[in-house]
């Protein structure tokens, strides 16, 4: 194993080597493969663990993300002053130090419960706060350990490259996502792998001490050549120029601009789900390690034409096929892994062109690292704090792709006058013609769905924050005016409808009619109670509110305060809403139920978080299930509203009635378009015996065009597992037709 690592780092390396050489190599390689592993194996760990603390928004990882690549900066930072400005005597003693001081706080890197938000804080700050205070200072420290071990390399064996160890800590980074998804979260829960880590980082804090100690000891003598060195090629001394830094900050802000708003942008329209956010890290990461591995791999023009043709083929996958009179039909795994190859293909580019733009002196390799770290942070920046408070709609995604073509134009363009050809305005024209072609399929300002044959549309309110994109359309109809609606948006997915028309007004519409699950089970408990307690978790326009007796007694939890700016100023459901007493609780609707004193409990829990692109998975888990059957009278109901174009939940939360012995039933209602009723499926839990008798499970039917029925489809899916807190997976309950 020694000969192997020792051959890696120095090819060139003769037989005669000594034994001591090789111990040196192995425990330089050691060490930046362990700090690397657990640099990256803690940030989907402490991530999933927070996830349900914040409703389960994709943003977490976003913010999380945010605070990962600034320590990251602050540490080459530190690596970079205290490798040029500190002598081997104060670099050794102060990064002892800081082991010391990391190792000891390591113990607390799951957070403790007195961390939780109330929900009145910020997120993105709270996120901050949070993961300082348990894992900064350990993170910070396995930050440092890249560059400045790599630097203590180039002192000890003069005239070899350090870039190979550099891939071979990604290649750490990418083991370490590998292993969490498949070898740790199955089989152990998130506190039990956080000893684990711990115990890892103190692994770690011995290896680099050992390290530090080793080259203060040497720091005292003439530098050694503990391993026969290669003749040193030529190496400029010239000062770097400014364009050659600024790339060294654009190309990684690029390639993490690519790396986050694809996560956010799958997030939003399936799951924030940690495996997708470790796919697309794995990937980020492995463009990295092959980059940096040999220039063979990085084929320039090759790789930029990839990325412009494939990055014009999924914004026009829903148009380009019917060119060719084709349909083509994205499933969750499709949509999913196309844009994945996308952004791996344009991170491939944006590393591939900054290891084209490397230093060569070793004397600038941890400057390198610290731009190349700043334009990673800037990434993570633009998205977390510009895009999400300023931008209204998910636009940076069309940035990355517009940034991307014009790269690849740009390489193109190098490339083609490296041959001798000068293609600069024909690149420019197919920037422009390609550029133009993408925003014009992406739509980002909603152009093209501003108008109908039939009706009008007017977007009244669009806004976002850290929980989503939030609008509110009005469509008026011109032969109609009795037809006229105005419907509210979460992200792409229609929350809500409610009709102009005064004499329409009261209807419940979209997935609420009378009709439906959570109708039935609400219409039956009011024959059955003259006053009800009714939880309905995700307000949306607030249209079960119609339901309410002057009798009841209704509880709207809402995490998105915009969402309720949304649901009380241009809908009325609520305002007008009968019950006797009506409160919006702002916040996670699992931390305030939990909450609750033990006797406050629910004739009816309606579960109405779960329709949208992006599903709230920890409202799914058993400990979910456990807080809501302690808030839920004896022959109460939890109604599921389970309707998800991507995901069949139905299997999800049968597991969680058998947890709970608990009866059920499943309700499939179909369209119902001239009463602006969307088909829906509910699942509803109680142990009213008389409820299950007269109300039995109604599965989704199928019909030929003669009216015939072909068949019914069983919902239920063998071997999904019950979902838990610390374990929890898409893939067995994806529809992929």
């Amino acid at each position: 194993m020694t000969r192997k690592i020792e051959s890696m780092m120095n090819p060139s390396a003769s037989g005669a080597a000594t034994a001591v050489d090789r111990r040196s190599v192995v425990l330089f390689a050691l060490t930046v493969f362990v700090s690397a592993y657990l640099l990256f194996q803690v940030q989907p760990l402490i991530s999933k663990f927070i996830l349900p603390w914040f409703g389960g928004s994709p943003s977490v990882w976003t913010a999380a993300m945010l605070f990962f690549q600034c320590v990251l900066f602050g540490g080459y930072v530190y690596a970079h002053l205290v490798s040029h400005y500190a002598s081997p005597r104060v670099q050794s003693w102060l990064h002892i130090a800081l082991l010391v001081g990391a190792a000891l706080l390591a113990f607390f890197v799951i957070p403790g419960e007195s961390l939780k938000p109330s929900g009145a804080e910020d997120p993105i700050g709270r996120i901050l706060l949070l993961l300082g205070v348990s894992v900064g200072l350990p993170y910070f420290c396995l930050a440092t350990t890249g560059p400045l071990i790599q630097y203590w390399y180039t002192q000890v064996f003069p005239g070899r490259s350090a870039y190979r160890l550099y891939a071979l800590s990604n290649l750490g980074s990418f083991l370490a996502l590998l292993s969490f998804p498949y070898l740790f979260e199955p089989n152990f829960e998130l506190t039990r792998m956080g000893h684990f880590w711990t115990v890892g980082f103190w692994v770690f804090a011995a290896l680099c001490a050992t390290v530090t100690v080793w080259m203060h000891r040497l720091s005292h003598r003439r530098p050694i050549h503990l391993a026969p060195a290669p003749a040193a090629p030529e190496v400029s001394v010239e000062p770097i120029a400014l364009r050659r830094r600024m790339s060294w900050v654009a190309l990684p802000a690029l390639a993490s601009l690519a790396f986050i708003a694809t996560t956010d942008h799958v997030s939003h329209n399936v799951a924030p789900e940690p495996r997708l956010w470790i796919a697309a890290l794995g990937l980020y990461l492995l463009t990295f390690i092959v980059s940096f591995d040999h220039p063979r791999w990085y084929r320039r023009a090759w790789v930029a034409a990839a990325v412009l043709i494939t990055t014009v083929l999924l914004s026009g996958r829903k148009e380009i096929p019917d060119w060719f009179g084709l349909e083509l039909d994205f499933g969750v795994a499709g949509m999913r892994w196309s844009h994945l190859i996308v952004m791996f293909l344009a991170c491939f580019m944006a590393h591939g062109e900054l290891y084209r733009r490397r230093p060569a002196n070793p004397r600038h390799l941890t400057e390198f690292y610290l731009w190349m770290s700043f334009g990673g942070a800037c990434g993570g920046l633009f998205v977390a704090l510009v895009a999400t408070n300023f931008f209204a709609d998910y636009y940076e995604w069309s940035l990355f792709l517009l940034a991307a073509i014009g790269l690849g134009c740009v390489v193109l363009a190098q490339e083609a006058a490296a041959a001798g050809r000068r293609l600069t305005g024909v690149l420019s024209a197919a920037f422009l013609l390609l550029g133009g072609a993408v925003l014009y399929w992406e739509d980002p300002l909603h152009w093209r769905s501003a108008a109908d044959d039939e009706y009008t549309e007017t977007l009244t309110h669009q806004s976002r924050n850290f929980y989503g994109t939030v609008s509110v359309a009005e469509r008026r109809y011109r032969d109609d005016p009795t037809k006229d609606y105005r419907v509210f948006f979460s992200g792409q997915v229609t929350h809500g409808v409610q009709f102009l028309d005064p004499a329409k007004r009261r209807q419940p519409t979209t997935y609420y009619s009378e009709g439906s699950g959570v109708g039935e089970t609400l219409r039956y408990a009011m024959e059955k109670k003259p006053s009800l307690r009714v939880a309905i978790i995700g307000l949306g326009a607030g249209t079960l509110a119609t339901y309410a007796r002057d009798t009841d007694d209704y509880d709207l939890y809402e995490i998105n305060p915009q969402v309720v700016e949304v649901a009380t100023r241009w809908f009325d459901n609520v305002p007008q809403c009968r019950a006797r007493t009506k409160q919006i609780i702002l916040g996670d609707a699992r931390l305030k139920m939990a909450e609750l004193p033990a006797d406050v409990r629910y004739d009816v829990i309606a579960l109405d978080a779960f329709s949208g692109g992006s599903v709230p998975i920890h409202l799914l888990t058993k400990e979910a299930f456990d807080i809501y059957r302690r808030h839920l009278k004896p022959d109460g109901f939890i109604a599921a509203h389970i309707t998800n174009a991507y995901l069949n939940l139905y299997p999800v939360v049968k597991r969680q009635a058998e947890h709970l012995n608990i009866g059920f039933r499943n309700k499939y209602q179909p369209g119902l378009p001239e009463r602006r009723i969307r088909h829906n499926q509910y699942f509803v839990m109680t142990n009213d015996a008389e409820y299950l008798r007269r109300y039995p499970s109604v599965n989704r039917q199928y019909f030929d065009p003669n009216g015939k029925l072909i068949g019914t489809q069983d919902p239920n899916l063998p071997g999904v597992p019950l979902w838990t807190d610390h374990f929890s997976s898409l893939n067995s309950i994806e529809i992929d037709d």
